[in-house]
């Protein structure tokens, strides 16, 4: 086997390794915190830094030094205090457009602006490859390697690039994932409401008439509850039924059973009425009901 496939062979294989480590880990911050080592390790790099495109400007997320966490830490505070500017003569901006990988060895010194971080990292050389997700590139990856190892080549565009492909799909993965949390969590809240609800508007007595007496009666006695800032709250009169019984002492069973309701049912009233009121628990809305109905339950027994 020659050199060069015996190389080639070994490249492919750190870049499946890097790739397969990433997608063992779950939440999108471990990915990120991951990926400038794992970027190193996949093209066999010693400097690697990962970077996001953000409002025109290259954010720094991550950075990579071989045996040198102490370093690489400080080096990211530097970097990301520092923002750098997506625009001429910036050589990322023609990778950006061209969206490929690309071995920059004939640096200009005199024009230390044409590179991104050359004023940290001082690259005698490097490999650029940017990070496309759903199209879009959405970062950079930038390496080299020490002087004294083997001098950067198109082996180490390919495998950079490589890497890059792989990490994309493995971050858009993870933040699908996320989303999809997210929507399960948003459609049981709004499921919860819903049979809240349904259950609040079953309770009711339907009268043969355009107006609930009812209804009107107790919004008319209702006492006018304020919230810890003075505004006036706006409870439903299910909602200040709930909050009676709790004043009464009442668990949420015992209110169940009283209003013939079920206990989600209750619980979501007693969700918003700690919400409407900005009490910080049962005994505060409790009380403050109290406070305001003393003159009135003096006079009416309790409902049991």
């Amino acid at each position: 086997m020659s050199t060069e496939l015996a190389l080639e062979l070994e490249s492919c294989h750190r870049v499946r390794r890097a790739i397969e480590a990433l997608a063992l880990l779950g939440p999108v911050s471990q990915i990120l915190d991951r990926a400038a080592a794992e970027a190193a390790a996949a093209a066999d790099l010693d400097r690697l830094v990962l970077s996001r495109t953000e409002r025109g400007t290259l954010a720094v997320q991550g950075v990579h030094l071989r045996d040198e966490p102490q370093a690489a830490a400080a080096l990211l505070d530097e970097l990301r205090r520092a923002p750098r500017r997506l625009a001429y003569p910036l050589l990322e901006c023609e990778l950006l457009r061209r969206r490929q990988a690309r071995l920059v060895t004939d640096i200009d010194r005199t024009q230390p602006g044409r590179y991104a971080f050359f004023d940290a990292l001082d690259w005698p050389a490097y490999v650029a490859a940017p990070v496309i997700v759903d199209g879009t590139v959405v970062g950079f990856l930038h390496g080299d390697r020490a002087p004294q190892r083997r001098a950067l080549s198109a082996l180490d565009v390919s495998a950079l690039e490589q890497f890059a492909a792989g990490f994309a799909l493995v971050f858009e993965r993870a933040v699908l994932r996320r989303r999809l949390r997210d929507q399960r969590r948003e459609i049981h809240r709004i499921a919860s409401w819903a049979e809240a609800r349904t259950g609040e508007l079953s309770d009711g007595v339907i009268a043969l008439s355009g107006d609930d007496p009812e209804e009107s009666r107790r919004q008319a006695s209702a006492p006018e509850l304020q919230s810890e800032d003075g505004t006036t709250t706006n409870l439903t009169a299910r909602e200040l039924d709930v909050l009676r019984l709790m004043a009464d002492g009442m668990t949420n069973g015992d209110i169940a059973t009283t209003l013939f309701v079920s206990q989600g049912t209750v619980k979501f009233h007693v969700k918003n009425i700690l919400r409407k009121m900005q009490a910080s628990n049962r005994s505060d809305a409790g009380s403050r009901y109290l406070r305001l109905t003393l003159p009135d339950r003096a006079a009416t027994p309790p409902m049991r």
